[in-house]
């Protein structure tokens, strides 16, 4: 088994997915990038067989970073991720949001509309984990809500660097 990634715009569900997703022996980050000043200093927080779900992946080349990782890409709504922006950080960038939508659209993957997650748990596990799906422990999760307190966790000063220096 290799790293799995599951990347969708903000208001994605990627904290109820990261969730769902550690279980046994499988373990998955939400936003795991959090802290890393280089995309090879992420690499080394991720090891191997480690997941992460995430909102700003879609940053990185994530085809050419992680080329044989399986990927789930949800396809969010872009004026919800604008919406909650403004209401939470009073930030209005919609630009910023239509392209990181344009990078989303790049990465190679399974791709699931957001509407359809709960319909669509046991094709997601077995994309990125690969082993038999537990329907009993995905019934109990569906209902759950799963927010994160932080929502924008990540070291900015670190991920202005990351991205805006090129360190790809």
């Amino acid at each position: 088994m290799s790293n799995f990634f599951v990347i969708g715009l903000p208001r994605s569900r990627t904290a109820w997915l990261s969730n769902f997703l550690t279980y046994d022996d499988n373990f998955c980050y939400h936003e795991g990038i959090d802290g890393c000043s280089t995309i090879e200093e992420y690499k080394d927080k991720l090891g191997e067989n480690k997941g992460d779900s995430s909102t700003g992946l879609m940053l990185f080349d994530m085809n050419k970073e992680f080329p044989d990782s399986p990927k789930v890409i949800i396809e969010g709504s872009v004026d919800k991720a604008i919406e909650f922006t403004k209401e939470v950080y009073d930030v209005y960038e919609p630009e910023y949001f239509y392209e990181l939508k344009d990078k989303l659209d790049s990465i190679k993957g399974l791709r699931i509309k957001f509407e359809d997650i709960n319909n669509s748990l046991e094709q997601i596990w077995e994309h990125l984990i690969g082993t038999p799906y537990d329907k009993d422990r995905g019934s109990l999760l569906k209902d759950m809500n799963i927010q994160t307190n932080n929502y924008f966790n990540y070291d900015l000063e670190s991920m202005g660097r990351l991205v805006w220096r090129g360190e790809q």
